[in-house]
């Protein structure tokens, strides 16, 4: 059988307990924040660096592969199939593609917004 003493040293060293797994589950959570943000940034930025890429490709694969001399058109067909050239021509292809369907997703939601408030328009002028 527990004294009083031995009670309340039992409580007190479960509520240390508990106040430290509070404490690590605050501490969890905050981490989880932080690299909840640094996630959506890093996101944020491969996406916004895919533009970028896409034009700095575009302009390297013409100085690179396809030089505007004559000596560029006779070497021409051979420089396309160097391996820089391949990948110079696969990120200018994908950079395109993912321009493309962000203006298709920015129309998409433009068109969304836009028939929401004439819908809604509609539904105050109505009644």
């Amino acid at each position: 059988m527990l004294t009083r003493t031995h009670k309340r040293n039992e409580i007190k060293r479960n509520e240390i307990k508990r106040s430290k797994n509070n404490s690590n589950l605050f501490f969890y959570n905050v981490i989880e924040t932080i690299f909840n943000y640094i996630y959506k940034i890093i996101k944020f930025i491969i996406h916004i660096s895919g533009i970028g890429l896409h034009y700095f490709a575009s302009h390297l694969y013409t100085n690179l592969c396809t030089p505007n001399t004559i000596i560029g058109f006779l070497t021409a067909p051979f420089l396309t199939t160097t391996p820089h050239c391949q990948g110079l021509r696969w990120v200018v292809y994908n950079g395109a593609n993912f321009i493309n369907n962000m203006w298709v997703v920015f129309g998409t939601w433009l068109c969304s917004k836009t028939l929401f408030i004439t819908q809604k328009y509609n539904d105050d002028n109505s009644s």
